[in-house]
């Protein structure tokens, strides 16, 4: 089976609804897939902050008309996307234990998270991958 990883450093909704995209989309084409959440990525998946984060990384003044767009097209939110597609059980999300530390946080405190790992054992996970993205 194919794989593939995506190492997700941002917070930004318009960086994890591209996320989610593709990893649905991989999971649909019979793909393993693995997430590493690091720094703001990981505090994006906090239970406390993943249905309230209304940032966007680029072309900020477009933020309302993106997501207008977004929900006119049905288009569920990055987060829901992601749960349907860890449905499948071919998606994985790994939080980097660091940033738990930081954000004084434990694998409870995380929404859609499995595990929390290191980034030697993500190192580990994604060296083998057929695709590996970082967003």
């Amino acid at each position: 089976m194919a794989k593939m990883c995506i190492t997700v450093f941002s917070g930004s909704i318009d960086r994890l609804t591209g996320a989610a995209i593709l990893a649905s989309a991989a999971a649909a084409m019979d793909m393993e897939v693995e997430l590493f959440l690091q720094l703001w990525g990981a505090y994006a998946f906090k239970k406390d902050v993943i249905k309230e984060n209304v940032h966007f990384s680029e072309f900020k003044e477009k933020a309302d008309e993106v997501a207008k767009k977004l929900q006119e097209l049905n288009i569920p939110p990055w987060y829901e996307m992601l749960k349907q597609a860890k449905e499948s059980g071919k998606v994985k999300v790994y939080a980097c234990s660091t940033a738990a530390k930081i954000w004084n946080a434990s694998k409870e405190d995380f929404e859609l998270v499995d595990e929390l790992i290191g980034a030697g054992e993500w190192i580990e996970k994604s060296k083998d991958a057929d695709i590996n993205l970082f967003v």
